[in-house]
């Protein structure tokens, strides 16, 4: 089962990363006076983007690969997963919306600020119960379902899953 244990190390490194990538976004939203707002918002948005780039160019492709195996196993494991794709789509709306208000934002409008900032309380507190979802009740199915064999083809298509996201990402910004 080392597959197993290199594929969980991996994702675990990159939920550290979406963590570390909210702590900065907290820290966005607070640094400053108030009299600021415009220069917050931008910031706050620039770490934004680069969450929701994370999410879809690295870590959203690896889980897919792993769900799609998962899916089907028992009808357990299939409410978790019905349970984490409810929370994934609410958690990108959460950050969409959070992100038009600090569009507005930027242009100094604080209510729009304010609204931006209970968006976003909400957003980490869904994302923080999302994550550590996947690291124990996803871990403890995939640990019960899928074999050594499956293991190692989710590993083995990773890599290949990532370049494709990357390439997605790629074309979509030129």
């Amino acid at each position: 089962m080392l597959a197993a244990e290199c594929a969980w190390a991996i994702l675990r490194a990159e939920h550290a990363r979406t963590r570390e990538l909210l702590a900065r976004l907290d820290t966005a939203m607070k640094t400053g006076d108030g009299t600021r707002t415009g220069q917050r918002a931008a910031s706050a948005i620039e770490v934004i983007e680069r969450l929701q780039d994370f999410e879809e160019t690295t870590h959203r492709p690896k889980g897919v690969v792993m769900l799609n195996m998962l899916r089907g196993r028992s009808s357990e494991a299939d409410e978790l997963l019905d349970e984490l794709d409810s929370e994934s789509e609410c958690c990108n709306g959460l950050l969409s919306q959070a992100k038009t208000n600090l569009k507005r934002a930027e242009t100094g409008d604080a209510r729009a600020a304010a609204e931006a900032e209970a968006l976003l309380q909400r957003h980490r507190q869904f994302m923080s119960v999302h994550l550590d979802k996947e690291d124990t009740l996803l871990h403890s199915q995939t640990a019960l379902l899928l074999t050594a064999e499956e293991w190692a083809a989710v590993v083995s298509s990773i890599s290949k899953e990532v370049h494709a996201a990357k390439e997605r990402g790629q074309r979509r910004s030129h």
